[in-house]
């Protein structure tokens, strides 16, 4: 990308950062609908998931849930500037709604650390501004291919309080280590990882190719677990964090069983807002059956 393209982008980031959220709504709803009338490959990696995911639902019903959630994955789009700009900025917890928050206070506590992990559901980047705004927290990322969006992002999740460490074995080593000082981590466990990184296991059903990084971690530290999960409110007002009660199986069972049960956990995190969850991604690429995209 040029730096025509990348100074544009920043620009429009910047522009997105000043407008109301119900007014993001409304250019969501639009450009969503767009990418439903139109032939692209969002559109169709939706569909082909869902139809993956919910065989029992009809051709109705999941053309219904396939325009929904490409609406509700635009507003992700239309709300990076808030998020990456406005919220580190401005703080974040008078926009959110909170559910089981003390659970995970009780839990680190205990003193051996807490692993959360979460699908990409709602806003995955307010998720990050809550906990790194209300918790000493370490994050794995992936950084962003363009380099000067990639200081953004990063530069704004480091300001809310989040310590950013590199998807790769030194960012495991950093995940590990705060965990042996009682720390707590995030990581989003729903996307397909690199095969030596991974396990297969059912995810609604169908064998796909499944993290395995959180049962090892748990496993190995002892640490609690819970799921994490952020629902986008309707209507522009806000966000609802939810946490989950402690998942102590996570620490004795073997690492197979533990991937099975994440998964299990992701899938009741998704069914809370079906539409809300990035049916985009190719989840299952890597699977015991032949690549449906």
């Amino acid at each position: 990308m040029n730096a025509v393209k990348i100074n544009l982008t920043i620009f429009f980031l910047f522009f997105l950062s000043i407008l109301p959220l119900r007014i993001i709504n409304l250019m969501a709803h639009l450009a969503g609908y767009l990418l439903y009338t139109t032939s692209n490959s969002l559109r169709n990696i939706t569909k082909i998931n869902l139809q993956i995911c919910f065989p029992y639902k009809t051709e109705k019903e999941i053309q219904i849930l396939t325009r929904n959630s490409l609406i509700e994955s635009s507003k992700n789009f239309f709300e990076s500037g808030k998020c990456w700009i406005t919220y580190p900025r401005i703080g974040i917890n008078k926009i959110i709604e909170v559910e089981g928050k003390e659970l995970v206070l009780n839990s680190l506590e205990e003193g051996n650390g807490v692993i959360l992990f979460t699908p990409h559901i709602g806003n995955i980047e307010v998720l990050i501004n809550y906990l790194a705004e209300n918790f000493n927290c370490t994050i794995p990322y992936t950084p962003v291919k363009i380099p000067s969006l990639d200081i953004l992002v990063k530069k704004a999740r480091e300001t809310m309080g989040a310590k950013m460490v590199t998807a790769s074995s030194s960012g495991v080593k950093a995940l590990f280590v705060s965990l042996k000082k009682g720390g707590l981590i995030v990581i989003a466990s729903d996307q397909v990882p690199r095969e030596e990184n991974g396990l297969i296991s059912k995810f609604f059903g169908t064998q796909a190719l499944t993290v395995s990084l959180v049962s090892r971690l748990a496993v190995r530290t002892k640490s609690v677990c819970h799921s994490v999960c952020c629902i986008r409110l309707g209507k522009g007002m806000g966000f609802k964090i939810i946490f989950s009660k402690k998942i102590g199986d996570m620490n004795v069972l073997t690492i197979q069983d533990g991937v099975n049960l994440m998964n299990r956990e992701l899938e009741e995190c998704i069914m809370k807002a079906p539409e809300q969850y990035a049916w985009e991604y190719k989840r299952f690429k890597h699977s015991v059956f032949e690549n449906p995209y």
